[in-house]
C-alpha cells in the first residue's frame, strides 16, 4: 500500500504516449545535459579502469544495471539509486566540489554529465592530469536507452546494457496499457515541488522527464511550461494543485503533509486543505530508468485510487514493478 508520506516515485517515462516503447537510437548523437556549470570535453583516451569517480546521478544508477559498480569509488552527494550506491564515498554536490575530495580519490578516471561545478575545479582536475569523461544525457526515453547503451560499452558490458533495455521496453509496454484503465478519470491538477540547494529556494519542477511520468500516471503538472518557478503564495494561489508531490529534501524540511502547509501559499490550496502532499525520492522524478514502470504506477495509486480498487490487478502489477531494481 501507498502511505501519502512515504511514496517513492520513479522518474522515467517514454517519448511517446502510443504504448509502446521507442526503438533504441543507434548511432544517436546524446542530447544536450540538464544547465551544466561548465562546458566539458572528454580527455580520457583509454578505457575507465578501476577507480572511477562518477558525478551524474544518472549515470551512477545505469552503472549498476549494467553490473560495473565494483569499478565505481566515489559519487557525488545527489547520487543515491540503487540504496547500494550509499555506501560509496561521496565528493560532496556536483556543483559544488572540491578538488582535492576528487583528487585523494587516486582516480583512473572522473566520469560526469557535465552538469557540475565550480568551473576553476574543473579546470584543477585537468591540471593534474585527471582524465575526464564526458556522458552527456537527455530529457527523453530514447536519450535514456542511449545513455544505458554508451554505459555498457565503455565499461565493456554492452551484452547487460542490451539485456536491461529489453526488458525496460516490454515492462514499460505493460505500464502504458495499464494506464488505458485511468485515460478518462478526472485529472488531478499537480505540482511538483523541488529545493534547490544551490539556490537554497524552494521551486516547482516545470519541465524535463517529471512532466510526462505525471502525465502517464493520469495527472496534469499544472507548472508545465513556466519559466521560473520559484515558488511564492502568487504560484500557489494561481496553480490551486489538487496534489502537492515533494522531493524528499523539500519534505524533510518539514517533516509532515500538516507541517508542510506552512509553505507560503500552500495551505489555500486544495491539496492543502485536503493535506494532499507526498513525499517522493528526487532520484526516481528526475530521469528516466528502468524503474519507469512502477514510476507510473506508483504515481497513478495516488492519484485514482478508485480506479486501483476496481480493478485488484493494478495492485498485483504494483507489487511485481516494485521488486525492480538492479
Amino acid at each position: 500500500m501507498i502511505k501519502p508520506l512515504s511514496v517513492l516515485v520513479c522518474a522515467a517515462v517514454l517519448s511517446t504516449v502510443a504504448g509502446v516503447a521507442p526503438a533504441v537510437a543507434q548511432n544517436k548523437p546524446a542530447a544536450q545535459n540538464f544547465g551544466p556549470d561548465v562546458e566539458l570535453q572528454t580527455t580520457a583516451k583509454g578505457p575507465p579502469g578501476d577507480r572511477v569517480v562518477v558525478v551524474g546521478k544518472q549515470i551512477n544508477e545505469f552503472i549498476y544495471w549494467v553490473g560495473a559498480q565494483s569499478q565505481v569509488v566515489a559519487r557525488d552527494r545527489t547520487s543515491e539509486a540503487p540504496p547500494e550506491i550509499l555506501k560509496k564515498p561521496s565528493v560532496g554536490y556536483h556543483r559544488a566540489l572540491s578538488a582535492e575530495g576528487v583528487i585523494s580519490t587516486n582516480p583512473s578516471v572522473f566520469l560526469t554529465d557535465a552538469n557540475v561545478g565550480p568551473p576553476a575545479v574543473m579546470e584543477q582536475l585537468k591540471k593534474v592530469g585527471i582524465p575526464i569523461k564526458v556522458m552527456r544525457v537527455g530529457d527523453s526515453m530514447a536519450d535514456s536507452e542511449h545513455l544505458m547503451q554508451e554505459v555498457g560499452q565503455y565499461f565493456g558490458r554492452t551484452q547487460q546494457a542490451d539485456a536491461v533495455i529489453a526488458t525496460w521496453r516490454k515492462d514499460m509496454a505493460r505500464a502504458l496499457e495499464a494506464s488505458k484503465l485511468w485515460a478518462n478519470a478526472p485529472r488531478p491538477k499537480v505540482v511538483l515541488v523541488h529545493f534547490g540547494q544551490a539556490q537554497n529556494i524552494f521551486f516547482g519542477i516545470t519541465g524535463g522527464p517529471s512532466n510526462e511520468i505525471i502525465q502517464w500516471a493520469g495527472g496534469d503538472n499544472v507548472l508545465a511550461g513556466r519559466k521560473g518557478a520559484q515558488l511564492t503564495p502568487e504560484l500557489m494561489a494561481d496553480a490551486q494543485p489538487d496534489i502537492i508531490l515533494a522531493h524528499q529534501l523539500a519534505f524533510s524540511r518539514f517533516g509532515s503533509a500538516k507541517a508542510f502547509t506552512q509553505l507560503p501559499g500552500v495551505a489555500l490550496t486544495p491539496a492543502g486543505k485536503n493535506l494532499a502532499i507526498y513525499e517522493v525520492n528526487s532520484t526516481n522524478t528526475t530521469y528516466y530508468s528502468p524503474r519507469t514502470p512502477f514510476a507510473i504506477l506508483q504515481l497513478a495509486k495516488i492519484f485514482h485510487p478508485d480506479v486501483f480498487k476496481a480493478h485488484p490487478e493494478l495492485d498485483a502489477m504494483y507489487d511485481e514493478f516494485s521488486r525492480i531494481k538492479p
